[in-house]
């Protein structure tokens, strides 16, 4: 547990906060590893520490052992919402916060009540989160689908146009050139700015829009056409959501892109947890009825 620890934080104070234990405690078991290894685990470069090669090799074993230990002494054998105490932990996006997990929290609070639920913004960690187990869940696009964990498909979405109700300049429709000609807001995620789905998707069919404004969400580009000229394209789903809410009104997206797929993913090592395969079932069955209302059935203008 210390070498993992000091492994991810990188500084003796901060992995012996991590495991409660005084910082003496923690240097006298890096000497015990050291001593077991006859390796210096770690040197000193420039005020940090930085793992020898052997410490390096030994970082993704020893996080499997444990989780391994995790996920076969720590999780209990039965699993009772109606009595549990269990936090989950999920990595989601504000879409999915509002479309899926909103529902979601209603129903685990009215079958589970005494369980509570952590959602995490997205960052560029996903696949470490996953593999050290930090996350019990992420709801995401399936193109950004971590290998080597289990995935399930929730729900397809598509997109279309948003833009402020007061927009005279703006009719029931638009046509591909109007649409590239107007002022987008877009959104971008993470430290690394990642470009959203729809960006993503619009760049390989090699299209160019005008981008004005770059949000770090889909609720702050929803608001920030408000009061101007500017478009959004958005998931429909939310669409019709932030429509009840903002003065906005949705138009027909003028260029087909691929459907939005969103998946559950979950640490492979925690697979067979009963609680975790219980919430499973719990946000599957909340999707389920989230696909039976097709996004291309929803009304525009």
């Amino acid at each position: 547990m210390a070498l993992d620890a000091i492994l991810e934080e990188g500084s003796v104070m901060r992995a012996s906060q991590r495991l409660h234990l005084s910082q003496p405690a923690m240097s006298a078991a890096i000497a015990r590893l050291r001593q077991y290894f006859n390796d210096e685990i770690f040197t000193i470069s420039q005020r940090k520490l930085v793992p020898t090669p052997l410490a390096r090799a030994l970082e993704r074993p020893t996080r499997d052992i444990l989780l391994r230990v995790r996920a076969n002494l720590i999780s209990l054998p039965r699993f009772d919402p109606q009595s549990s105490q269990r936090r989950f932990r999920m990595v989601v996006s504000d879409y999915a916060s509002i479309v899926l997990m909103h529902p979601v929290m209603k129903r685990v609070y009215r079958s589970a009540p005494g369980i509570s639920l952590e959602l995490i913004p997205f960052n560029d960690r996903v696949d470490d989160q996953l593999q050290r187990g930090d996350v019990d869940f992420v709801i995401m696009p399936d193109s950004y689908a971590v290998d080597d964990h289990p995935r399930q498909h929730l729900f397809d979405d598509e997109f279309c146009c948003i833009v402020w109700s007061g927009n005279r300049k703006i009719g029931r429709s638009l046509s591909l050139g109007r649409y590239l000609g107007l002022g987008h807001v877009t959104a971008q995620f993470g430290p690394i700015r990642r470009p959203s789905f729809e960006e993503s998707a619009l760049v390989k069919l090699g299209h160019k829009r005008r981008i004005e404004v770059i949000a770090p969400n889909f609720t702050t580009m929803a608001t920030m056409v408000i009061g101007t000229d500017r478009i959004a394209t958005v998931h429909k789903r939310l669409a019709v959501v932030f429509a009840r809410s903002f003065p906005l009104k949705l138009l027909r997206l003028p260029v087909r892109i691929p459907a939005f797929r969103e998946i559950l993913q979950w640490p492979v090592s925690f697979d067979s947890d009963p609680a975790l395969m219980w919430m499973r079932e719990t946000i599957s069955g909340v999707a389920a009825e989230i696909d039976r209302t097709p996004a291309a059935q929803m009304k525009f203008g």
